[in-house]
């Protein structure tokens, strides 16, 4: 590991110049090194990076950099179900008081083997909507990954684990955005009478997550239901629930990959899905583990040797 030091002055201590990417690398059976979607990752960087005016960079010499990072330190990558989880991280490097443009700046990248999200199989959450706070609003920055973000609702949601609770749902007015620091997915029968997959629309408040975009990509054509991005309040979750209309709920992200939700409170309201240990979300996370593990072969799949 190499450390390096920032003077107390650093810029990226005091005014938040910084942005983040989570990204996984896996072993598959052949021994092979792979990672998934990584141009994604770096086109998101590179975004963040101007949103918080810090240079940006080629996506894809992001990818060669972060390839040739691993083939160093490829006896690091575990076998599966564990992965190496990769951090690749922007900080301003200007040592400065006051608040102004950086004109330094560093990327590096810190690599740790993660073990699964679930120990022992999937298992369903117990969220809860939280009506006071928010974690993102219009004009801000959460549709770009900075620390910032995620600093904003630490306090809430410690309260909530407080209560028993494994997370928060995120509204932005009447509208759910996030659950904790992961995209959302809700499976319906909608006013129509349509089975439908639905995830909340991106409207600047919401991370543009990559295997919310997988998801997304991969489910449009499966013909039992339909794939839609729109705004969903809460009382339409209310009253899906109510009118025995909602099927199930997970989210997804790279650490979780997929994860059933099997309750959500609101108010006085325990929201309980037909099939709160999951269904669909069970075979949805098999499809991407099958594709990150390189077990499918598919070009979301990249191989690093």
């Amino acid at each position: 590991m190499h450390h390096f030091k920032l003077s107390p002055f650093n810029t990226t201590i005091h005014y938040a110049f910084e942005g983040f990417e989570g990204m996984k690398a896996y072993r598959d059976s052949k021994g092979k090194i792979r990672t998934f979607r990584p141009e994604e990752n770096g086109k998101r960087l590179c975004r963040t990076s101007e949103r918080i005016c810090l240079p940006t960079f080629d996506p894809n010499e992001f990818v060669k950099c972060l390839d040739e990072f691993l083939k160093v330190d490829e006896q690091c990558v575990p076998e599966e179900p564990s992965t190496l989880y990769l951090r690749p991280t922007v900080i301003s490097l200007d040592n400065k008081l006051g608040l102004q443009t950086p004109n330094h700046s560093m990327l590096f990248v810190t690599a740790s083997p993660s073990g699964p999200y679930f120990k022992g199989g999937l298992k369903p959450v117990k969220l809860k909507i939280e009506t006071e706070a928010i974690r993102a609003w219009p004009g801000g920055t959460g549709d770009v990954k900075v620390g910032a973000n995620y600093i904003m609702g630490i306090d809430h949601a410690k309260a909530a684990a407080k209560e028993g609770f494994n997370q928060v749902i995120w509204l932005n007015d009447k509208y759910i955005t996030e659950a904790g620091a992961c995209n959302l997915y809700i499976y319906w029968i909608n006013k129509q009478g349509k089975k439908e997959l639905v995830t909340p629309m991106l409207d600047g408040t919401i991370l543009p997550g990559i295997t919310r975009k997988s998801i997304l990509e991969l489910t449009k054509d499966d013909n039992r239901f339909t794939v839609c991005e729109k705004k969903v309040t809460v009382n339409d979750l209310m009253t899906a629930f109510k009118e025995k209309r909602l099927i199930e709920m997970f989210m997804c992200g790279t650490a979780v990959v997929v994860g059933p939700i099997g309750a959500v409170a609101y108010k006085k309201t325990m929201i309980v899905p037909e099939k709160p240990d999951g269904e669909l979300s069970l075979e949805i996370y098999k499809k991407l583990q099958d594709i990150q593990f390189g077990r499918m072969p598919h070009p979301y799949s990249h191989l690093v040797n």
